[in-house]
C-alpha cells in the first residue's frame, strides 16, 4: 500500500516534528565574564523560554492545523450613511452591555453627518454599536428654538465580528 519512499518521508516528518521540540540547546563552551549590574536582571541565554499568560506561541506543526483554527477579526465596523437628511446630528455608543446607555467603559461619539456622507465606526471584538439621530422640533413663530429631541436607539450587533452597512 505505501511505497518505500512515502514511508521514509513520513518517518522523517515525524522524527523532525518530535525532535524539533525536544532538542536541548548546545552547552556553553567557554565561561562568560560576570554580567554588569545593569544586565544582571536579564535571564541567561540558556534559560528556557517562558511564554507569558495570554500569549500564543505557535508550535512546529501549527501551519498544519492553521486552517482549522477559528478566525476572529480584531474589530468589526458599522458603515453609517446619510442619504435623507440635511446635516444630521448623530450620537453613537460602542458598548458591550445589553442596553445602549452611556456608562463607564463605553465609548461615545457625537458627530454631524452631512447629506450623502458616510461614517465608519470601528468596534472591538465583542462590542456592539448603538446610534441615534437628533430630531429638530418645530418651533412656533417668534419663540426660541428648543433643544433637539432624539430618535430611539438603533443597535447594530457587531459582536460576531461581521461588518454592517446602515442608513439614517
Amino acid at each position: 500500500m505505501w511505497g518505500g519512499s512515502m514511508r521514509l518521508r513520513l518517518i522523517w516528518a515525524v522524527v523532525f516534528a518530535t525532535a524539533s521540540c525536544a532538542w536541548a540547546p548546545p552547552p556553553a563552551e567557554t565561561a562568560a565574564p560576570p554580567p554588569s549590574p545593569a544586565v544582571a536582571a536579564a535571564p541567561p541565554p540558556s534559560a528556557p523560554l517562558i511564554i507569558p499568560p495570554g500569549q500564543f506561541w505557535p508550535g512546529p506543526l501549527s501551519w498544519l492545523f492553521a486552517p482549522l483554527a477559528p478566525r476572529v477579526p480584531p474589530y468589526a465596523r458599522l458603515t453609517l450613511s446619510n442619504f435623507s437628511f440635511e446635516g444630521a446630528r448623530v450620537q453613537a455608543v460602542i458598548t458591550a452591555y445589553p442596553d445602549c446607555a452611556p456608562r463607564e467603559g463605553t465609548q461615545t461619539t457625537d458627530f454631524v453627518l452631512p447629506l450623502n456622507a458616510t461614517r465608519v465606526i470601528a468596534a472591538a471584538a465583542g462590542s456592539d454599536v448603538c446610534w441615534r439621530r437628533a430630531v429638530q422640533p418645530s418651533a412656533a413663530k417668534g419663540t426660541a428654538p428648543a433643544a433637539p429631541a432624539w430618535t430611539g436607539w438603533n443597535r447594530v450587533l457587531l459582536s460576531s465580528g461581521r461588518s454592517v452597512d446602515a442608513q439614517l
